[in-house]
């Protein structure tokens, strides 16, 4: 027997109202896609009203349709297992609404009331699809969140939190999303200005010769720790020609994601195929001789789109501001969907990356401030200084829904990374004499590779009056690193005076006859079982509650040969507890608690492992909805502690606990459209982050750190972007980032000044035929300031100044 889904008015007694949601939660087995016809239209077709109803499952679709529209809907359940819905996004009457939510699906609507509506098949032979009546929409154009011409800044819902598709208004955690339009209108080549420049409370991590991409999130540096659709990805520069969009998430993502950060996590979501054909070529040139090729082209392979496929290229080259600073990138990124049934499909993804690049170590300080030495300061040699990466990917996703509430979803991800290192480095601080530096040689390989999985499994049922969104899964992450035949030579390479400095003193040949004397091995692995349940109540609280349980071996060895790993291991179980109350629609006040367990820690200078770094977290906050969901904002206090944190030994490559550290403060975050024609993106952050307790290590030459500042973390940071599009062709945009004065290093013996960067943009399109050709032209640093994009903070041995005004000019075209 078929079940059958019947939705009541909201205006029903509150016993009626409970026996309605309950049939709605049991035929949750609607999901549609095709053409529509409707027989009736009983007086509803004149009365309009404002939906924003997200894309998917379309029996979830259908519920929140008929709760905001008072309509009492049935349906035999079995008719929309496996099919979807494009959602709701803007001002229908119910006859254009229900058309809408069942394009494609086959089914049809017809009115048996005035307030009810039956769904049911299309005729055979029936010419629905040719007689349906025009609808006019008020408001904006419904894209889907893949769609390539979405050029909507807000998103309402992200998975990064929840690992489900949570609408983020029902989220007790703040979370960020950068989409492909704000990437697209700010011209981002490089990863991380997607980040730093629209996600409040996050800035740029410099490490070792700026060695790979990383972030500070909420004070606290999450190293090395990118995720690509929800894997942990291995050191390295990402290319964003093959992003969708990046999530952010703020606090600790232990429970879910294993070990992690307690600042959050940084996710980038791929570009997939798509079931319609679209192709686009981008050129792009700008300042210090950039050029960059980018091309994109998906479509189905065959007539029943069960095949289909997604290819991403990049290549560029440029120079720099920087003295001898050249770069070369090749992207190549080809996925394939075969969508075995209605319920079933699987993506593959290959990625292939090469970089030949200059590891940039930046200017180092002198007294309180880096040194004033002009911008392009190199502090390398001519005849060593061309490093290069190679990485390799292949991912694969495979998902199965049994029905509309359950589901079951396997990731997969292998990476695999070289790096041949080929330059000089500072060997310590600004001598005495505030003019020189001493030098040291690095050359040789390094070989990383990862195995990162996850199995999830999720599902929707209520118990009792409360709807249940209930996610159970485990993973597996081993990632191993070799880093063998190197030197980590000093004493061979003469200093350089900082002030007048000679980049040609080396001989290559000379070089190479120096003996190896470096070797380093990492291994670090987990097993991960987690289970989280979100609670809904009355419709307006939510509750989430979680906890992981983790197995975690980890060891370092060093530093010749033959090389022996002192593994350790560490059982822990990470909770997550998470409230919102939303007592409007366009209104959540949320709260939350989680704990973190951190990453690989290295060695101490006595060849022992480190004790895990451990975070905890409060949070709360609020967030709202305006204009029908088109603006978004998230406003939140949090306080955040992370225990054995730790820090460098000057001169060695080890680490050591310095204690404890806090960090506190306001972020917010405004995202969307404040009218039809002007887009917006505003973030406001005040961190105030500290070392709270002190380990006493001076044998090793490290200072008490206890009420220092964290370091590149400036107490007050924000942005501002704004463009205005007065139609579908001409944009013009403007807006800022600013950071305030932030500490250099861990021991705060220097300052990086504080800035304000501003930045511009126009573009304009012509439509040819059925093509779209778009110029575009970015100012970035329009007012030429000088400023710091951040430092490494083990030391005072360098600063990595921004970029000065510079120009990227673009044609792309789109078929």
């Amino acid at each position: 027997m078929s079940s059958t889904l019947h939705t009541s008015k909201s205006s029903l007694a509150p016993s009626r109202l409970h026996l309605a949601i309950q049939g709605i939660l049991l035929a949750s087995a609607l999901t549609l896609s095709a053409p529509v016809h409707a027989e009736s239209s009983n007086g509803h077709a004149s009365i309009k009203r404002s939906y924003h109803i997200g894309g998917g499952s379309l029996s979830q679709a259908l519920r929140q349709f008929a709760t905001s529209s008072g309509l009492l809907f049935s349906a035999e359940a079995t008719l929309t297992d496996g099919k979807t819905t494009s959602g709701l996004d803007g001002e229908y009457t119910i006859e254009e609404g229900f058309r809408k939510l069942l394009a494609g699906s086959g089914l049809t609507y017809s009115f048996t009331g005035e307030d009810s509506v039956a769904i049911k098949v299309v005729d055979s032979g029936s010419n629905a699809a040719s007689t349906l009546p025009a609808v006019t929409v008020l408001g904006k154009a419904v894209y889907d969140s893949t769609d390539p011409y979405n050029p909507d800044y807000n998103r309402s819902h992200a998975s990064t939190a929840t690992k489900t598709d949570t609408p983020i208004m029902e989220t007790p955690m703040s979370i960020k999303v950068v989409p492909r339009a704000v990437m697209d209108d700010q011209q981002i080549v490089v990863f991380d200005d997607a980040v730093i420049r629209n996600v409040s409370g996050v800035q740029r991590n410099f490490d070792f010769g700026d060695l790979y991409q990383g972030f500070i999130v909420r004070g606290f540096s999450l190293g090395a720790n990118i995720y690509r659709d929800g894997l942990r990805q291995n050191t390295g520069y990402f290319e964003p020609a093959g992003m969708e969009r990046v999530e952010v998430l703020k606090g600790a993502a232990a429970m879910l994601y294993g070990r992690t950060q307690p600042g959050g996590l940084v996710n980038y979501v791929t570009k997939k195929p798509l079931d319609k054909a679209h192709y686009s070529l981008q050129q792009q040139f700008g300042s210090y001789d950039l050029y960059r090729t980018t091309a994109d082209a998906t479509g189905p392979i065959d007539d029943g789109k069960s095949l289909l496929y997604r290819l991403n290229i990049a290549y560029s080259s440029n120079n720099s501001f920087r003295n001898y600073n050249e770069n070369e990138r090749i992207y190549v990124a080809p996925s394939l969907t075969w969508r075995l049934s209605d319920q079933t499909e699987m993506t593959v993804q290959l990625e292939h990356q090469h970089d030949d690049y200059v590891m940039d170590f930046g200017i180092p300080a002198v007294g309180n401030r880096p040194a004033q030495v002009p911008k392009s300061f190199f502090v390398g040699d001519a005849a060593v200084n061309n490093s290069s990466m190679d990485s390799n990917q292949i991912a694969t996703i495979i998902s199965h829904r049994f029905n509309d509430h359950w589901k079951i979803e396997h990731k997969f991800n292998w990476h695999e990374w070289t790096h041949e290192f080929n330059s000089i480095f500072p060997a310590g601080s600004i001598n005495a004499d505030k003019q020189t530096i001493n030098r040291a040689l690095m050359t040789g390989p390094t070989d990383r590779e990862s195995f990162a999985t996850n199995l999830d499994i999720s599902g929707e049922f209520d118990t009792f009056g409360l709807k249940h969104k209930l996610l159970i899964g485990g993973d597996y992450f081993k990632l191993t690193t070799d880093t063998y035949d190197n030197h980590w030579t000093y004493g061979v390479i003469p200093a350089l005076d900082i002030f007048n400095p000679n980049n040609h003193m080396l001989d290559a040949n000379a070089i190479n006859v120096v003996p190896n004397d470096f070797w380093w091995q990492e291994k670090d692995q987990w097993y991960g079982v987690y289970a989280q349940d979100q609670i809904t109540l009355w419709d307006k609280l939510h509750f989430l509650v979680g906890a992981r349980y983790d197995i975690l071996d980890y060891g370092t060895g060093c530093c010749s040969e033959p090389i022996s790993i002192d593994d350790r291991e560490d059982n822990r179980l990470n909770p997550r507890f998470g409230i919102v109350y939303q007592p409007w629609e366009w209104l959540s006040v949320f709260g939350n608690y989680v704990e973190s367990i951190g990453t690989n820690n290295g060695l101490t200078p006595t060849k022992t492992v480190n004790k895990p770094e451990v975070g905890i977290q409060y949070e709360i906050g609020f967030k709202t909805e305006f204009f029908d969901g088109r603006l978004s904002s998230n406003l939140a206090y949090y306080h955040l502690t992370k225990e054995n944190m730790l820090t460098g030994v000057p001169g060695l490559p080890y680490r050591i606990p310095v204690g404890e550290a806090r960090s506190q403060g306001i972020e917010l975050d405004l995202t969307g459209e404040l009218t039809d024609y002007l887009s917006l993106l505003g973030t406001y952050a005040y961190t105030d982050a500290i070392f709270t307790k002190d380990n006493d290590f001076a044998p090793w030459g490290v200072t008490s750190k206890q009420g220092n500042r964290l370091p590149n973390v400036p107490e007050h940071s924000g942005s501002l972007w704004l463009t205005f599009h007065p139609d579908e062709r001409f944009k013009i945009g403007a807006g800022m980032f600013a950071q305030g004065q932030r500490a250099g290093n861990n021991d705060n013996t220097y300052e990086l000044p504080g800035f304000v960067r501003v930045d511009a943009m126009v573009s304009y399109n012509w439509k040819i035929g059925g093509s779209k050709l778009t110029t575009q032209f970015n100012v970035n640093n329009l007012l030429d300031k000088d400023y710091f994009r951040g430092s490494r903070v083990q030391d005072s041995t360098g600063a990595l100044p921004g970029e000065p005004i510079s120009f990227i000019g673009s044609l792309r075209l789109d078929y």
